[in-house]
């Protein structure tokens, strides 16, 4: 989970930050560039608060995706936030003890 903040401030990173060096940043292990390509269209598609929703719902705005798109959705969303906590754009929140 992750502070609405957070995910506002990722959104915001994404709309305004060169592909290219988004793809240097975050490319690499699990995240890969078809990951990218989905998360960008995301940022770009939607508002702050709806890239919230779609995140915490585990789920996608309507828009089109291609066929490598599409066969990346099921556990896109772990994925892709874990590749932002590598690289500081994301910290994860703590659990409540």
């Amino acid at each position: 989970m992750y502070s609405h903040e957070d995910l506002k401030m990722l959104h915001g990173f994404l709309k305004s930050t060169g592909e290219g060096n988004l793809k240097k940043m975050l490319v690499g292990g699990k995240m890969t560039e078809v990951h990218l390509r989905v998360l960008l269209k995301i940022a770009r598609a939607v508002s702050e608060d709806d890239f919230i929703k779609h995140c915490e719902a585990d789920d996608f705005p309507k828009v089109k995706f291609s066929p490598p798109e599409t066969a990346i959705k099921e556990g896109f969303w772990p994925v892709a936030c874990e590749a932002c906590c590598k690289v500081g754009l994301l910290t994860a929140a703590k659990k409540a003890s």
